[in-house]
């Protein structure tokens, strides 16, 4: 330890001024001995700006990982779709709209939240088919991170930009529990719960619409001990079908989801169990 000795400024004995210095430590002759010892300021504006950094960089991180792992849309079937003239797809921020040429009034619309780490595109051919033969318009909901648990509120977003009073509401996999968990807090918005490769994963006993859950039996995504379970979720009156050759991936036009079964059934066969759920 170094020591420096510094004088003392003494008060002026005639106008009384002037400021003693403050010492650690005062020596013998009065002097003030500083023990080279620093206080360090704590800089917050440099820890916020750290911390800003860091949560940037985990977000990026986190959004390529999720590009990465996510299933694309097939390309033939979604030029075939984009191409249909009786048929108007809209890209909006957060959603698609398939607005069929001719629109029954007398049809509920249909909301739907996508698969979990599925691109959105990759359901518009078959949403786009089953608009046409319902004559109804489908909205695609468009999820964060492409999960539509980070998005539970879109259907009430669209029911009110479109001022629909009550639409059929569902999903594929995760998006059919984002579906299950909105009418469980909005089921005078409800007009009907559709639940494709899914399940509720909380108690919808309460809901008095309509509740249709289509399953695969070639589907070895979901999980069977949670499905099971989760029909005690579910009113007596839900309609349950359990379907041969169905899989996990057979909703969508992404390819075949890793460790899912094989399908026996083709695009039309799919397309036409989807209308069914609505007829």
């Amino acid at each position: 330890m170094f020591k420096l000795k510094i004088p003392i400024p003494q008060k002026d004995e005639k106008t009384g001024h002037g400021r003693p210095a403050v010492c650690a430590q005062v020596g013998r002759k009065g002097d003030c001995v500083m023990t080279g010892k620093r206080r360090i300021a704590f800089n917050w504006k440099k820890l916020v700006a750290g911390l800003i950094v860091f949560l940037l960089l985990a977000v990026g991180a986190f959004w390529l990982y999720v590009q990465r792992q996510t299933y694309p849309a097939e390309a033939a079937p979604l030029d075939a779709i984009r191409s249909e003239a009786q048929l108007t797809i809209t890209k909006e921020n957060n959603h698609f709209v398939l607005t069929p040429r001719a629109v029954d009034p007398g049809k509920a619309p249909i909301i739907f939240y996508p698969g979990g780490l599925v691109a959105p595109e990759a359901y518009l051919y078959k949403l786009g088919r089953a608009a046409l033969c319902l004559d109804t318009t489908v909205y695609l909901v468009r999820a964060p991170f492409n999960a539509a648990i980070f998005h539970l509120n879109a259907a009430g977003g669209i029911m009110d930009r479109y001022e629909l009073e009550r639409a059929w509401v569902g999903g594929h996999s995760l998006g059919g529990i984002a579906a299950c968990r909105f009418t469980a807090a909005n089921p005078e918005r409800v007009g009907g719960l559709f639940l494709f490769g899914s399940y509720c994963d909380r108690d919808i006993g309460a809901f008095d619409g309509p509740i249709v859950s289509v399953m695969g039996l070639q589907d070895e995504i979901i999980n069977r001990e949670n499905y099971e379970r989760a029909k005690a979720n579910l009113p007596a009156t839900a309609r349950i079908k359990e379907i041969e050759g169905l899989n996990h991936s057979d909703f969508g036009n992404y390819g075949l989801q890793k460790n899912d079964g094989e399908s026996e059934l083709d695009d039309a066969r799919v397309i036409e169990i989807i209308c069914q759920v609505f007829q």
